[in-house]
């Protein structure tokens, strides 16, 4: 059977954020969306949403209330996707783009909905104090990330250079995600719901580079190879 749970799929896409709903009640698919949407509030934070329906029929009450959800976590409704006519004119109604399911989804399975990682971004520059990436798949950066730079990613975190900064791995991912660079000396270092931070200023004879991940519970390092 399936649960509330694989009922939501969150996913990150070039053009923003695409929340698929399926089958079931509608005030109980909210609820749980909203309760999703709490958990990762910052990281979703300033995102735009094309919200896919399928064949459901949904007046405009129905989508304003959707809408009004994202705003209170500081998202934008700008499109809806649904194979209903009169779902499709409702959102045109509200001034929501709105068209076809292009390719009419799957329910999504509990190892899709957990992982929705299909994309990776690449920084090709130093992160600066101040500087901050946030990105639904992994990151990879080519350069330093210095002390007040901080990457937010939903999956893994590549550093081809010193990270000094905080990196937060995992926000989709979870326990599973790993943070490499060629001198790991993090400010803050979160993978999933695990917290480490830096000990206080080392001195290293040369570069080390090292993979963090979890193990036992808890964060540990080992050389990257």
């Amino acid at each position: 059977m399936m649960t509330l749970e694989d009922r939501i799929l969150i996913k990150g896409t070039s053009d923003g954020m695409v929340i698929t709903i399926g089958a079931g009640d509608w005030p109980s698919l909210l609820k749980h969306l909203a309760r999703k949407l709490n958990q990762k509030s910052t990281f979703f934070k300033g995102g735009r949403v094309a919200l896919s329906v399928g064949q459901r029929l949904l007046e405009a009450e129905a989508l304003t209330a959707v809408g009004a959800l994202l705003l209170e976590h500081h998202m934008t409704l700008w499109a809806v996707r649904s194979d209903a006519e009169e779902t499709r004119a409702a959102a045109e109604s509200i001034g929501v783009e709105a068209g076809p399911v292009t390719v009419q989804p799957a329910p999504p399975s509990p190892v899709a909905t957990g992982n929705p990682l299909q994309s990776v971004v690449t920084m090709r520059r130093t992160l600066r104090s101040g500087q901050s990436v946030e990105h639904m798949g992994h990151v990879v950066v080519i350069g330093d990330v210095n002390p007040g730079a901080k990457i937010v990613a939903g999956g893994n975190v590549i550093i081809w250079g010193r990270l000094r900064g905080t990196v937060q791995a995992g926000a989709v991912s979870g326990d599973k995600a790993i943070v490499c660079a060629l001198e790991l000396s993090p400010r803050q270092l979160i993978i999933g719901s695990i917290i480490s931070r830096s000990p206080g200023e080392t001195v290293s004879e040369g570069i080390t580079p090292e993979t963090a991940f979890i193990q036992d519970g808890q964060i540990v390092a080992e050389a990257w190879q």
